[in-house]
């Protein structure tokens, strides 16, 4: 799929971009969903096609209208030439609590510092934009190269459940990760606010 123009961004970091989610991504979207070495860190067990994919994509963006949404889906792409990458949401958005669940995936480029600057572009967006205080994650205990990316982007280790994942054939920890807007240097409300 061809870059978006860079106006078509809400965010752009070093390495990534968050746009909004296009149905015109749903394509490429549930071929890296299916592809084992882009699902091994995700929960969802079932198989995609471009027909479940518009289901889910309808569903998340009906939860994404209103001036109070429980879902902000990105599409994350290459800051450097705009090609789609992945995508990230902030799920379980409790607008009374100011807090909310993160999830990402990554159908190309892993490695290169793209997830760790999406990451850390979406909670800017939740600290700053929807003024939310604390978002939550789960990762998998193999999965030590996305908690690695996590903590650089600025969630902390807050817990381990035991036992309770089963991935590839065996039993594994999930690790419970959070980021507080009190511990976040956003660079978006750097720039936003009166002579940022």
């Amino acid at each position: 799929m061809a870059g978006m123009p860079e106006h078509e961004f809400l965010l752009t970091g070093e390495r990534a971009a968050l746009g909004p989610l296009d149905r015109r991504h749903l394509p490429q979207l549930s071929a890296w969903f299916n592809d084992p070495e882009t699902r091994r860190g995700l929960a969802h067990r079932g198989l995609v096609n471009e027909e479940t994919e518009g289901r889910w994509y309808e569903e998340v963006i009906e939860a994404a209208r209103g001036p109070r949404p429980s879902t902000v889906p990105f599409a994350i792409h290459d800051a450097a030439d705009g090609e789609l990458v992945g995508v990230c949401s902030l799920e379980g958005i409790d607008h009374n609590f100011l807090r909310s669940e993160f999830g990402i995936y990554l159908g190309q480029r892993r490695g290169s510092g793209i997830g760790t600057d999406a990451t850390r572009l979406a909670l800017d967006w939740a600290f700053t934009m929807l003024g939310l205080r604390n978002v939550m994650l789960e990762s998998y205990a193999f999965n030590q190269q996305a908690i690695r990316a996590y903590e650089r982007a600025g969630f902390r280790v807050i817990g381990r459940r035991r036992d309770c994942v089963l991935a590839m054939g065996r039993r594994w920890d999930s690790i419970i990760m959070d980021a507080a807007a009190g511990d976040f240097d956003s660079a978006l409300q750097a720039r936003l606010l009166p002579g940022g």
